[in-house]
């Protein structure tokens, strides 16, 4: 299949109706003299309909324009036909603002009016409001600067969402950008792990993988941005990297014009933590919230597929932490961790020559300022191109990596880890990917190995391969014993004798805390109590007395011989301290 990047170039035009014609300074009208006489009377600055655009059911028809501003700049629109009815106000502002210049008084803006309502070409499109892949094909991919990669005639209606993407677009070549941005990465493997998750954004919907992605963790000035910045260039201009600090509403017009590509989102410590949890779920999830238009009716939620590039001094559960909440295991899943400060360079290994991390980083600041956005849609041209075979591929890939990553860090690839490993494979197998198509000028194998040794960071930096709701009830108790260890138990002494105390939450002797039924659900407030006890079972710190049962009736010397939580003292270190 040849793929096409639809150009100015290989428009067809068709000449404007009857009554209307098309001169060097724009368009002029015929009007008919009281003689019956026309004569011809400049009405707008140039202005051509292309083609008449609709979706996929043969709704929504449109026109899609091409206008030249003031300066010579070429405009492409493309609006819904009910913009023509009435007095076509919106119609008007809207090329207005694009520059197009309309003669004064009612009588010129009813003729513009009737010309774009006439002018009816043969060329037909179809119009889309997604930015990325264009539906769920995945045969055509849109960019934000309006171009579109792919054999359909596709054209983007969705102003709001056109604004959100307008930095993504390109400078210089991409050889150069390989060169000067690309070929740095090499023996940088948080780098070259931020550029293959930039590769791996289109690869997502066609795969069926949900979105999620990477939080970049570490001390202010330790090349986290820099990192940022350089994946996002395989799709845009620096300013292609957000903020945190968006609202939840603002992230999902953003999430929305990142679409199959990335969103870089920087300093998460500027957002409140009740905020940081929901918009994760919501950024890896792909949809936001349904809402009402002013006519009442429920606007569809809006849906991406989009892969994350995170960054701040804080974890994501130390921010949710902040607003007095507690992260669940699946919105750590979603945005990964990593530590990105302790590198010999900080978040670098390799610095190619330069005296400092700082010299390296502010070259690669000036190089990603200069040479942007060429990679990414060379990356999709290529994926259109030879579909199958490439997806194929980075099947194949991802399966050889799990192995891998099975076998050297004894893997038992349970729930949380099985998810954050599909994630690594996927951007290895990007990585690698783009790394056989010329893209990166990288070593065959490069992205797979920074992907795996990244992945390891991962895995030491959250503890292991158990699962993350584990930790969390160990942790809780392990808190709680901490804090009130010596003051909210009875002691029980090897004589049967115990001491009572205030408040209680459960007894103890020399080798195990008993806690009682109501405070293991104070321990676990938020959570499940039951699951807890079976993961303190598994994880040998619960004592039981019969199969399937997780609490321990205690001995006569207790009244009432209550059941409880056997939870073995070395759970806070040796000496039961």
């Amino acid at each position: 299949m040849k793929t096409q990047m639809k150009t100015l170039e290989e428009t067809r035009y068709e000449a404007p109706p009857k009554g209307f014609k098309l001169e060097p300074d724009g368009i002029y009208r015929a009007v008919k003299k009281a003689e019956g006489e026309a004569t011809w009377v400049w009405l707008c600055s140039e202005i051509r309909v292309l083609a008449l655009p609709r979706d996929r059911s043969g709704n929504g028809w449109g026109r899609h324009v091409e206008l030249v501003d003031p300066d010579g700049k070429v405009h492409r629109w493309s609006f819904p036909a009910r913009l023509l009815a009435g007095q076509g106000r919106e119609l008007l502002t809207g090329l207005l603002d694009r520059g197009l210049a309309i003669a004064s008084g009612p009588a010129a803006k009813d003729a513009l009016i009737d010309l774009l309502s006439a002018w009816k070409p043969a060329s037909r499109a179809i119009t889309t409001d997604r930015l990325g892949w264009s539906d769920e094909s995945c045969t055509d991919f849109v960019l934000g600067d309006g171009r579109v990669i792919g054999q359909n005639d596709v054209v983007h209606q969705n102003e709001e969402t056109a604004s959100n993407a307008s930095e993504m677009k390109s400078a210089g070549t991409l050889q150069d950008w390989r060169r000067h941005v690309a070929e740095p990465c090499i023996g940088n493997p948080l780098m070259m792990v931020g550029v293959s998750l930039a590769f791996a954004g289109p690869l997502l919907e066609p795969l069926g993988i949900e979105g999620g992605g990477l939080h970049l963790r570490g001390a202010s000035s330790r090349g986290k941005s820099t990192i940022q910045r350089v994946a996002v260039s395989v799709w845009g201009s620096p300013r292609f990297l957000h903020s945190w600090r968006a609202t939840d509403n603002g992230l999902e017009g953003v999430a929305t014009a990142c679409n199959s590509t990335l969103l870089g989102l920087d300093e998460l410590g500027e957002v409140s933590g009740r905020d940081a949890g929901k918009s994760a779920y919501m950024l890896a999830n792909g949809t936001g919230k349904s809402r009402a238009r002013r006519s009442g009716h429920v606007r569809a939620a809006l849906r991406w597929w989009v892969h994350v590039l995170s960054s701040g001094e804080i974890t994501l559960a130390d921010k949710i932490a902040e607003a007095g909440g507690r992260a669940a295991a699946g919105q750590a899943v979603r945005l990964l961790d990593v530590e990105a400060g302790t590198r010999p360079h900080g978040a670098f290994d390799t610095l190619h020559g330069f005296g400092s991390g700082a010299e390296f980083a502010d070259t690669l600041r000036e190089a990603t300022a200069m040479h942007y956005g060429t990679a990414g849609p060379a990356f999709v041209e290529m994926l259109i191109r030879d579909r199958e075979p490439r997806l194929a591929e980075v099947r194949a890939t991802m399966a050889v990596f799990r192995k891998t990553a099975v076998k050297r860090f004894e893997l038992n690839n349970e729930g949380q880890t099985a998810r954050a490993l599909k994630r690594f494979a996927l951007i290895a197998a990007a990585g690698e990917l783009a790394t056989a198509s010329g893209l990166t000028g990288w070593p065959t194998g490069a992205a797979e190995a920074a992907a795996l040794e990244v992945f390891g960071m991962w895995l030491e930096g959250r503890g292991g391969s158990g699962p993350d709701e584990a930790r969390d009830a160990v942790e809780r108790v392990r808190a709680f014993l901490a804090a009130h260890g010596d003051s909210r138990f009875d002691l029980i002494e090897e004589s049967g004798c115990f001491h009572p105390v205030n408040n209680r939450a459960g007894w103890r002797d020399k080798d195990t805390f008993f806690i009682s039924g109501d405070a293991w659900k104070e321990i676990h407030r938020g959570a499940d109590p039951k699951r807890a006890a079976i993961y303190l079972f598994e994880t040998g710190y619960l004592k039981v007395q019969e199969k399937g049962r997780y609490t321990w009736r205690l001995s006569t010397s207790v009244k009432g011989r209550p059941r409880t939580y056997a939870v073995r003292a070395e759970i806070m270190g040796a000496g039961g301290g």
